[in-house]
């Protein structure tokens, strides 16, 4: 089964922790992912308190870590600092019982693609290092910019290199605008889920993280998120081939209007 939660605290909540949860149980919402996007700025304590509430409130977690994260920096101490950052989103995660963690690895910088593989295959080696005591599995996102580190291929190799610690979080939309409009229909969907299959085992479908939304683009790749009526991405084939083909896990929804599409794609599922 899917379960459908919102990156973050739904819009509908007061903005705390708490009150996200609570809202998502009034909503009959499954999941929320913490957003330690700007940092990760909670205690140990506060954490637990979190990991108790939503487990009291069948809320599952996962989290994101910070947008400051370059693992193919041009500059060493930047590499060491977003390994730093990823460890401890990767503690705090642990600690607050969310076991996903997405990633955002790195930018090309107009360098060789393979010479970028290796420096950011390099860099996870040492977080898989530091992380094993925790209970994390740290989830490198698929990326919506031609810029950005992040195909399919490429998020689905460094799993198939460095796992089980390090695994895909598969943005749809992301991928859709990588592509320039493709990877939007049933067919394409679920070539999506074939090569995650095929690469990386049946059990890897069986527990996905997925990140969805609409989305705006250009020729270079995502602009920024839309809702889904805004946007022209096939959310109907995409819940279709999810279904179909019989995937597991967790749905995030990164609409701006969070748990609105995050219920359309529920009850879109279930129905």
């Amino acid at each position: 089964m899917l379960l459908f939660g919102t990156a973050g605290i739904p819009n509908s909540a007061k903005k705390d922790t708490f009150s996200g949860i609570l809202r998502l149980r009034e909503l009959n919402l499954d999941a929320m992912e913490l957003e330690f996007v700007h940092g990760v700025k909670i205690s140990h304590i506060n954490a637990q308190k979190i990991n108790t509430f939503a487990n009291k409130n069948n809320i599952s977690l996962s989290s994101h870590a910070p947008y400051y994260i370059n693992l193919n920096s041009l500059e060493k101490e930047k590499i060491e600092a977003s390994i730093l950052r990823i460890i401890k989103t990767a503690e705090i995660s642990h600690i607050s019982g969310a076991r996903n963690i997405v990633v955002h690895p790195g930018y090309y910088h107009n360098m060789d693609k393979l010479e970028v593989y290796n420096n950011i295959k390099n860099a996870l080696k040492k977080v898989v290092q530091e992380i094993e005591k925790y209970n994390v599995v740290i989830r490198i996102e698929t990326m919506g910019k031609i810029s950005q580190f992040g195909s399919l291929e490429e998020v689905l190799n460094l799993s198939q290199d460095l796992g089980p610690k390090i695994m895909p979080c598969i943005d749809f939309a992301h991928l859709h605008a990588r592509t320039i409009g493709k990877i939007n229909s049933y067919n394409e969907f679920c070539k999506v889920i074939d090569d995650i299959q095929h690469k990386l085992g049946k059990e890897a479908i069986k527990d996905v993280h997925i990140h969805v939304s609409g989305i705006k683009y250009n020729e270079k790749g995502e602009l920024h998120h839309l809702n889904f009526k805004e946007s022209d991405f096939n959310y109907i084939d995409l819940i279709k081939a999810l279904k179909d083909l019989e995937v597991e896990g967790m749905v995030i929804c990164e609409s701006p209007n969070l748990e609105e599409d995050a219920l359309l794609l529920k009850n879109l599922y279930h129905n």
